[in-house]
């Protein structure tokens, strides 16, 4: 079975996170309705409404930035273009999870505390290893080609 075109699989999955994204803001619209304040409403708090815009820029963010990786590697094919593609895709996906977690209660910005918290630290700090892995590649092989 042939691989998929890194470019293919970068574009693919950032109009995927902007979709997601999409979703989550008219989401988060839900409760600034008239007939979403009344009281007892399932909807979440007032306080969770920061984490999760945090969640939906990031998502569009990290997607922009999967198709400028999609546009370098569209113009020049490197050599590690599916290892860069799927170190974006996980890192666009998780790299967001912070926010999450805050959201429901977890800082997951201090690699500290309980077990979940260092967890949910821990898969951040991966996330963000695994973008700046991969725009060191993008680096190390363009580098080169200037000459």
């Amino acid at each position: 079975m042939e691989r998929a075109d890194p470019v293919l699989i970068l574009a693919a999955n950032g109009s995927a996170q902007i979709l997601v994204s999409s979703l989550l803001g008219v989401f988060m619209l839900v409760p600034l309705q008239p007939w979403a304040k009344a009281k007892g409403s399932l909807l979440w708090a007032r306080g969770n409404a920061k984490a999760l815009l945090a969640v939906h820029l990031d998502l569009l963010m990290l997607a922009f930035m999967q198709f400028a990786a999609a546009f370098v590697l569209g113009r020049w094919p490197l050599a590690r273009g599916h290892t860069i593609a799927w170190l974006l895709v996980f890192g666009g996906w998780v790299n967001p999870s912070p926010y999450l977690f805050r959201a429901l209660g977890i800082n997951a910005f201090v690699l500290g505390g309980p077990w979940p918290q260092r967890l949910a630290a821990g898969l951040g700090g991966v996330s963000v290893l695994s973008i700046l892995t991969a725009w060191t590649l993008v680096l190390a092989a363009l580098l080169p080609l200037l000459g």
